[in-house]
């Protein structure tokens, strides 16, 4: 029964108030547990710094201003700055800014910290004659008046003294070891293990750059923000200064070359250029004076077929204008179609002519779609419209067809005056051609030298107003305090952890609650039928085995609680000669409580005798000094008369029979007929007989002496008894093993005048297995 298991699944402020006072200690020692984590989480957890910038992108083009043309370096996307600033590139440039050549570190007992510009001593590297040298930590201890060096290197170990402020070489490098502060210096040695490495750039990149972060801001705004995090406040605000200093530089440069490279390409194609007109020049007149053209103008290409070729290319537009218009005027015309040809008359030879009959037509056909909303393609009006758009169409196409061959007309004519003109140009002369080939060539050629002449002042000019104006719009501070870890959040956060762990630490306590402590806790776990006699206090006195006390005195606690329970079985049952107690099992007080209720009914003038039927286990005997030598064992088997069993005890009208030698089943002796002869007996000579019953939690011979006796009394013990044998109870009374109990809680706390929760005289009660073998004893 003590393996059992059992579960709370009710609300019950009882046992919440219970385990509030038992437990809230361990509540907020956890509390205090995590408190302490947050500290030394804090403690050795290095600080986080950051400081950031807000830089503004902006250009101003006084070149746009004046001649409206847009300069190439002009653009509205920042996506290429921002990836620029996040380079490795420009990091590198920024790198060579700081001039982080030598890092130094001082290592504590858990954390190493680099004291970048705040050390008492400052190394000027000059030369490093190996760079396997670099990244490698040199240890620094102090000699007397000069610094020792120590590193390992290849497999071998070197160590050099080196004085300070002086130049020094050794095997792999030359430095100057600078010490500010030289007593600072050997106070700083002796706390802490002191070295330094000399960087190389790759590694110092590795190392850095992952902590450089830039982000757009606004992008409309063209801001962005550069920002970096570190264990060093005064190193991060110079990286960021660093960065954002390189970039300005970078950028200006870059946009500087791309300008200086676009007027050099054009100033090499104007040369180009100009020696290729140099030599037509020179071709045309040599041309001249050899083919004898003294007048190069009568040679010329101004003929007037291009005239007649721009007249007929207009004729033939139009025509197709009024193709695609005729083929448009079907018999019922799409208003869409029609609409749409009202722009391609615009500017046409005929748009007077065409464009307000087309412009009626469309009005009509709209008028048809407006009235059609509301009435049927049989409706008089409809069929009048309908009539009208026919003769408007017909209209048109007549007036389309004496166009038609107007312009048919013209177009031959062109024709046939290009012809001549063409046969005519054919006719010049070979030399005549030639010399208009030159002088084409060279047109072009002086055409193109102009152009890019004026797009190179152009483009001087504009690059001339042309200034990139970046801004800082937020200046990268230095601060002091880190940005994590967030003293607040950990604490907040490991005491909420705490607080949630010492809550389900107690709600886990709740939920497997399995103690009684209450006597109206144990009225919620009992049967209705069952009857409580009330409360035994608990006795603050060490006590190795139960005692008989109530007749130390008559005004004592124990004394007056037990006259409660006197009173109370009056009600129960006035005639009762039998009394049996009995419990759960061993420890819960029912000899304590079998000897005292005996001692108190025998104070009252009731002859008493007490029956130590625990034959497994006895302890009546103990708690009335005596021994056991002989007792109701031996009277159950003959071996003594009841007479010879029966001894007194200190209170008048209170014998005692012992439960005597432990015999080898005692199970069989309680059951005997001869057991029921022997109460028989003694009802006869005593009042009152109170029965020390064995256990029935653990074994079941003394049910029947239970349900037998007049009064059954069942012990339950305060902070020992378990919630779970309630359970035997209801067991008792569903096997219809017992018809009627009455229970005594044993061990109860007084508070404020009344039996409170507790009990716990300190003794040890064990049986059988997991038996307490230790007294317990009350704080």
């Amino acid at each position: 029964m003590q393996n059992s298991f059992f579960i709370n699944k009710d609300y019950n402020p009882i046992i919440l108030q219970t385990i509030l006072r038992r437990y809230w200690m361990w509540f907020f020692g956890v509390l205090l547990f995590f408190f302490a984590l947050a500290f030394f989480y804090l403690r050795y957890t290095k600080s986080t710094f950051e400081s950031t910038t807000t830089i503004l992108l902006t250009e101003q083009d006084k070149g746009k201003e004046l001649l409206e043309v847009e300069n190439i370096n002009s653009k509205n996307d920042i996506s290429q700055e921002v990836e620029l600033l996040r380079s490795e590139l420009l990091f590198n440039y920024a790198l060579d800014d700081l001039q982080m050549g030598v890092s130094i570190f001082a290592q504590g007992n858990i954390l190493s910290e680099e004291r970048y510009h705040n050390s008492g001593y400052t190394i000027l590297p000059y030369l490093i004659s190996d760079s396997g040298i670099c990244d490698i930590p040199i240890f620094i201890k102090n000699e007397g008046k000069m610094a020792l060096l120590e590193y390992d290197f290849s497999g071998k170990h070197f160590e050099q003294s080196v004085p300070v402020n002086k130049k020094v070489k050794t095997k792999h490098f030359e430095i100057q070891f600078v010490v500010n502060d030289f007593n600072y210096f050997i106070n700083d040695c002796k706390e802490n293990n002191l070295y330094f490495t000399f960087n190389s750039r790759r590694n110092l990149i590795d190392r850095l750059l992952p902590n450089l972060s830039v982000e757009p801001v606004d992008l409309n705004a063209k801001t962005i923000s550069i920002s970096y995090r570190g264990p060093n406040p005064q190193l991060c605000q110079d990286i960021t200064n660093a960065v954002t200093n390189s970039f300005f530089t970078f950028d200006q440069k870059m946009k500087q070359k791309s300008a200086d490279n676009i007027l050099s390409f054009i100033d090499q194609q104007l040369d180009s250029i100009g020696q290729i007109l140099d030599f037509a020049k020179d071709s045309l007149t040599k041309f001249q004076r050899n083919a004898g053209l003294l007048d190069p103008e009568s040679v010329s290409s101004e003929t007037g077929i291009d005239r007649y070729q721009d007249e007929l290319f207009r004729i033939e537009e139009e025509l197709f204008v009024l193709n695609s218009l005729n083929t448009k005027l079907k018999i019922d015309p799409n208003r869409l179609e029609i609409y749409r040809m009202i722009p391609d008359l615009l500017g046409k030879s005929y748009e007077q002519s065409l464009s307000s009959q087309i412009t009626e037509l469309n009005r009509l056909l709209e008028k048809k779609e407006e009235l059609l909303v509301d009435v049927s393609e049989n409706n008089s009006e409809i069929r009048s419209i309908n009539s009208r758009i026919q003769t408007k169409v017909s209209f048109i196409r007549k007036s389309v067809d004496i166009i038609e061959n107007r312009l048919e007309n013209n177009s031959k004519v062109l024709r046939n005056r290009l012809g001549i003109m063409e046969n005519e140009q054919l006719s010049l002369p070979q030399k005549k051609m030639e010399y208009n080939r030159i002088k084409s060539a060279q047109d072009i050629n002086k055409k193109f030298f102009d152009i890019l002449s004026e797009k190179k002042i152009l483009y001087a000019i504009s690059n001339a107003g042309y200034t990139s104006s970046n801004q800082i719009l937020s200046s990268a501070t230095l601060d002091y305090f880190p940005v994590s870890p967030n003293k607040k959040l950990i604490y907040a956060g490991f005491i909420f952890v705490g607080f949630v762990i010492g809550l389900i630490f107690l709600l886990i306590k709740y939920v497997t609650f399995n103690e009684v402590n209450t006597i109206d806790d144990l009225k919620n776990l009992l049967p209705e039928k069952v009857t409580i006699l009330g409360g035994i206090p608990l006795i603050k006195q060490t006590m190795e085995f139960s005692q008989l006390m109530v007749h130390d005195s008559s005004k004592s606690i124990l004394a007056e609680s037990m006259r409660n329970i006197r009173t109370n079985l009056s009600f129960v049952n006035p005639k009762a000669k039998t009394i049996a107690v009995s419990s759960s099992i061993s420890g819960e007080g029912k000899t304590f409580v079998s000897l005292n209720l005996a001692g108190i009914l025998a104070l009252s003038d009731k002859k008493c005798v007490i029956i130590d039927l625990d034959l497994r286990k006895p302890k009546v005997h103990l708690g009335l000094n005596a021994d056991n030598q002989f007792g109701i064992s031996n009277l159950i088997i003959g071996q003594n008369t009841i007479d010879e069993v029966i001894r007194k005890s200190p209170i008048e009208n209170l014998d005692f029979i012992s439960a005597g030698p432990i015999p080898p089943n005692p199970s069989e002796l309680i059951l005997s007929s001869k057991m029921d002869e022997i109460l028989e007996e003694l009802k006869t000579r005593y009042d009152i007989v109170i029965i020390d019953n064995p256990p029935v939690g653990i074994v079941t011979d003394g049910v029947r002496i239970l349900s037998n006796a007049d009064v059954p009394i069942y012990i339950f013990k305060s902070n020992y008894s378990k919630r779970i044998f309630a359970q035997r109870v209801n067991e008792l009374f569903d096997l219809k093993q017992i018809t009627q109990l009455n229970v005594i809680m044993n061990g109860t706390r007084m508070t404020r005048g009344k039996y409170g929760y507790g009990y716990g005289y300190g003794y040890g009660y064990g049986y059988y297995e997991d038996e307490k073998k230790s007294a317990k004893k009350n704080k």
